[in-house]
Parts: structure tokens; sequence; C-alpha cells
């Protein structure tokens, strides 16, 4: 048992610390795994009926619509986190429903361009049949698909949470129209434990959470970037970009880029953004606290 507890730690430390790699990745996975399944049951069903359909016509379809799919899928999350910060749960609901049109849409159009793409290659013409029955036959599986992409994301991000742990104030009962205290707590697969204020390096927003980096670890926390920029020691945080607030003790230089803003880095190594909005207030802050 021993063994099999160190890898599962190994494996959810690498899983926390690799997020840029372990979403898209998870993706592909699902990609390939469904184009195998649904091609080879296209082909399965066409021979079960004495019928005969060339092997790379059937994985054709398939992985035009899987390839347009993926390539939705991320401007989808994005159109999510962003609706989630300015809407309530039943306007958010409507909006989602009405969105499944234009996604059905760019799918149908997007997978019949790579499929006539293809079938010119292999020297033949496809042809997508009358369009209004097409694409409300393509319609009903697309919206079950733009909901089936909205629970796996939920259920992604609710995962991600549960093993990253959720940072609050460390008396519920608090009001949030206080500053922060000292010390946040964080709740982390049943166990309570505290972080110190002063030890986040740096805040990203994330849709309704701003996620605190400290140390190795990202806690996300349900507040607004606003709020928590409002809340943070003034002295100490410092915003340096819509999405960015930092802790100035932890910055070691900027940089100026071609495009006219900055690079900011920290001591731990990581690089963050410094807009031009941002830029004087976070050099004055600098002055201050220097």
């Amino acid at each position: 048992m021993k063994p099999t507890s160190s890898l599962a730690e190994r494996l959810k430390t690498h899983f926390l610390a690799h997020q840029q790699w372990w979403a898209p990745g998870l993706l592909l996975l699902w990609g390939v795994l469904n184009v195998l399944l649904l091609a080879s049951s296209t082909l399965m069903e066409a021979r079960r009926f004495g019928g005969e359909l060339d092997t790379w016509k059937a994985f054709c379809w398939e992985a035009s619509s899987t390839f347009v799919m993926l390539l939705c899928i991320w401007p989808v999350i994005r159109l999510h986190r962003w609706l989630q910060t300015r809407l309530l749960w039943p306007q958010l609901v409507v909006v989602h429903a009405l969105l499944t049109v234009p996604f059905s849409l760019v799918h149908v159009a997007g997978m019949v361009m790579v499929r006539k793409l293809v079938y010119g290659l292999m020297g033949e013409h496809y042809q997508f049949g009358n369009v209004l029955y097409e694409f409300l036959y393509e319609y009903r599986k697309d919206a079950m698909a733009y909901l089936l992409v909205l629970v796996a994301v939920s259920g992604y991000q609710f995962i991600l949470r549960r093993l990253q742990g959720e940072a609050s104030y460390v008396d519920e009962s608090e009001s949030s129209s206080k500053p922060l205290p000292d010390r946040l707590l964080v709740k982390k697969l049943g166990k309570e434990f505290l972080v110190a204020v002063a030890d986040i390096r740096w805040v990203e927003a994330s849709g309704n959470y701003a996620n605190l980096h400290v140390k190795d670890s990202v806690y996300p926390m349900r507040i607004t970037m606003a709020r928590l920029e409002a809340l943070l020691p003034s002295g100490a945080f410092v915003r340096v970009h819509r999405s960015f607030i930092v802790n100035l003790g932890h910055v070691s230089h900027i940089q100026p880029t071609d495009a006219g803003d900055y690079q900011l880095f920290l001591n731990s190594g990581e690089e963050l953004s410094l807009s031009r909005r941002y830029r004087d207030g976070f050099k004055a802050a600098m002055a201050e606290s220097g």
C-alpha cells in the first residue's frame, strides 16, 4: 500500500504543478479515443448491413468533427469563465442555451470545410446534403456536446479546487468589507491549515475566483479581483494587470517589451505582465516601499 500511496502523491503533485500540460493532454486523449471509437463503430455498422465504406472516409468524418470540436472547446471555456463573473445562474443557463446555436454553426461549417479538403486530396467530392436537415441533425448532437463540455469543465475545476484547497477567512463570520487578516484558512481534502497573507507571491484572476500563488501551491479564493485588491495591504500588494496582483516583496525586477509594456520578474523566477494602465501605480508603490 505504501508505494501506491507514494505514487498517488507524486501524480497529484505533478498534476497540480503542470496544469498547462494536463488539461490539453486530457482533451487530446479524449479526441483520439473519440475518433477511434466512433470511426470503428461507423465501419462496423456499415458492414453489419452489407454496405461498403472506405476506412479513410469513416476516419475523415469523425476526425474532422472531433478536430473542430477541440478547437471550439477553449473559447467556450474562456467565455464560460467570463460569464460566471457577470451573470446569475438563471441568466447563465439561458445565455448558454442560446450559445449552442452559434457553437453548432461553427462546428458544422468547420468540419464540412475539413472534409471537403480531405476529399479533394483523395480525388473525390464531399456532399453535405440538405443543409437545413443536416444542420438540425448535427445541432442535436452539438447542443448535447456543448452541455457535456460545460459539465466536464465544471467537474475538472471542482476536482482541481479540492486538490489545491480553497482559501477563506479564518473566521467565516467575518464581513467581506473588513481587511484580510494576517492569515487565511485553507480547506484541502478534509483538512484545514493556515496560510500567511505575506507569503502570497501573486494573485491571478480565474472566473469568479482569485488564485493565490503561495510557495509551491495555488489556492483559489471565491472573491473578485477588485474586492481582493481593496482588502489586501496596500503597501505590500499592487495591481499590475487586469488579471494580476503582485506582492512587492517578491518582485525582482522589471523589463520593458517591444510592445511598450513591461515584463515583471519575481524572485521565484516567475514572469508576469505589467500593463501600461497599471505601470505608474506600480512604480509609485515600488518607490514608496523602497
